[in-house]
């Protein structure tokens, strides 16, 4: 039983009497579902919504893929390309990886220039057999679309550089560049007036988006691909119709709650061209989950020296001459300790400013370090433990997020307070640009303490391990806890007890995921089980029984950690 039909916007039109095989997908005309099984329906029909990606079908502990899916995934990972029966007469390509390992392989395949589509079990086979029956269908739809723009995951972005998403536009003889860092909120918008090609390359150069949006009008000049030819693997043309300036102003004033966006600035059409069609793509993109983002900042081509894309390569600011980062002035340069304060380094070696006064506070800044030894070691000392939380943050609004990410909101608000114990004993002998920075510090103390009372020092990785929140938070979850844990004590009992009834001294109480728990013994001393034990399963060397007792005991153990996981999520 198919799911509700998915519709995405970024599938490009074409005839639907035919398979049509791309460089990075397959798309299925519904007459190619004729025949399929309910489960094969399903996916070709989400698959039929996204033909330009990949489509990680969810199944079970793994994400599978099929047809010509699975025949270039398998050759861009190097797994082993098997089938599942077959369609149409002909076998079914397959191939799969595990779902907790799925960021390793997501990364190789967005460095090889795959979007991957993420198509997520909605229920559980449980809640899908009691709607529909024993031959019911699980729920699946795509969940989030990944693509090298808009990346938050901590394995699959460089944590010293920054991953922008960009998006170039012209309405009316001008050209507005935007762009923003999903994983920081960091938002900006150039507009280039007047226009000129080396003026896009420049910017372009400066900020090295993984993905560059544009209109399809713009994707078909030759001036432009003349422009972008050393771009051409990230640019991504979308229909006219999203940029227009009129929806994307209407899109950023719904995005940030507010009535206009003037407060942010005088923008150009341009300029709102290209920041609305940014919104537009990350709802797309992230399936209606929004991240946080700050509000577009102006760049003015009066603030900074632009430098042409030719001679930023020849200077080799951040990449050599043969495209390596090692060798620039920036690795030459980069004492950072943290993530963020590289990529605050990054931008400014990018970006060089031209206003006098800024450049002086920030001279004043690193006299007063370079100075103060003291300040400066016990500063980095202290920064060498935040976390980055900026992108943590990212995680978090997205619900994207693991333990560990309200663990670096916790560690990172401590760096804040210790920082700003150390520097605010110096009092007016701080520069004005230092104490800037203090005043703008918010510790946020409320905060912070709640999450050191709440979570564990040793923390999962992910949230459905549950297990991250401490003894004492919270009443409830400790009742559950010890109750499940006193279960599992009754059943360790239960093994001492039934050696000592059977005589069998072979007899071990295990547990897996398909059994749950079981009694076990070798085939030698099987007999000597009686009744009570119910036969489950004959192994080569072992026979595995069940009984009523430790099937009671299992089932309070199992639903009391059930409860204490959904109340820790909760």
């Amino acid at each position: 039983m198919p799911t509700q039909k998915t519709t995405n916007p970024m599938a490009k039109p074409g005839n639907r009497d035919e398979l049509i095989k791309t460089s990075r997908g397959v798309k299925f005309n519904a007459g190619f579902r004729i025949g399929a099984t309910p489960m094969m329906a399903q996916y070709l029909e989400i698959k039929e919504a996204y033909p330009d990606c990949l489509l990680f079908y969810r199944m079970g502990d793994f994400y599978e893929m099929f047809f010509d899916d699975a025949i270039m995934a398998a050759e861009a990972l190097d797994i082993t390309l098997t089938k599942r029966g077959k369609h149409k007469g002909a076998d079914v390509a397959m191939c799969g990886v595990p779902a907790h390992t799925a960021d390793v392989y997501l990364a190789r395949l967005i460095k090889k220039g795959f979007r991957v589509a993420i198509c997520e079990q909605l229920e559980n086979p449980a809640e899908a057999k009691k709607r529909d029956g024993s031959r019911s269908l699980v729920k699946r739809d795509v969940v989030r679309l990944v693509t090298p723009g808009t990346l938050t995951e901590e394995t699959l972005l460089h944590s010293r550089c920054n991953n922008f998403l960009a998006a170039i536009s012209g309405v009316s003889g001008d050209c507005a560049i935007a762009w923003l860092d999903i994983s920081t909120g960091e938002f900006f918008l150039q507009c280039m007036c007047p226009y000129t090609p080396g003026s896009v390359a420049a910017v372009l150069a400066r900020i090295e988006p993984g993905e560059i949006l544009l209109p399809e009008k713009l994707h078909l000049s030759q001036e432009f691909q003349q422009v972008c030819g050393e771009w051409v693997q990230e640019l991504v043309p979308l229909p006219d119709i999203r940029f227009d300036p009129t929806n994307s102003r209407k899109r950023l004033e719904a995005f940030f709650g507010v009535a206009t966006m003037d407060g942010a600035g005088s923008f150009t059409n341009a300029e709102f061209s290209a920041a609305g069609a940014l919104i537009d793509y990350i709802e797309l993109t992230q399936v209606g989950s929004m991240p946080h983002l700050d509000r577009p900042r102006q760049i003015s081509d009066s603030t900074f020296l632009e430098i042409d894309a030719a001679t930023r390569r020849n200077l080799e600011l951040t990449r050599t001459l043969s495209g390596e980062k090692k060798g620039s002035l920036l690795a030459t340069i980069d004492r950072t300790v943290s993530a963020s304060g590289a990529r605050l380094l990054a931008s400014r070696l990018n970006s060089p400013s031209t206003e006098v006064q800024k450049i002086r506070a920030r001279l004043d800044a690193i006299e007063y370090f370079v100075a103060e030894s003291a300040s400066r070691a016990r500063v980095r000392e202290v920064l060498r433990e935040c976390p980055d939380f900026e992108r943590a943050l990212s995680r978090l609004t997205l619900n994207r997020c693991g333990p560990r990410d309200l663990a670096s909101v916790r560690d990172g608000l401590a760096v804040a307070k210790e920082i700003k114990t150390i520097l605010a004993k110096k009092g007016e002998l701080l520069p004005q640009a230092i104490n800037s920075a203090l005043t703008l510090l918010d510790c946020h103390e409320i905060l912070a303490k709640l999450l050191g009372r709440a979570l564990k020092d040793e923390l999962p990785a992910n949230a459905r391990d549950g297990g991250f929140l401490r003894e004492g938070y919270s009443r409830q979850l400790d009742e559950l806890r010890q109750s499940g844990g006193e279960s599992r004590r009754l059943i360790a009992s239960l093994e001492s007890k039934y050696k000592t009834s059977t005589g069998a001294e072979t007899l071990k109480i295990k547990q897996n995921n398909v059994l749950g728990y079981f009694v076990e013994v070798s085939v030698r001393q099987s007999d000597r089980l009686d009744d009570h034990f119910i036969h489950r399963q004959t192994m080569t060397n072992a026979v595995r029984f069940s009984t009523h007792e430790l099937a009671r005991f299992a089932r309070q153990a199992s639903e009391c950690g059930q409860l204490a996981l959904d109340l820790e999520l909760r």
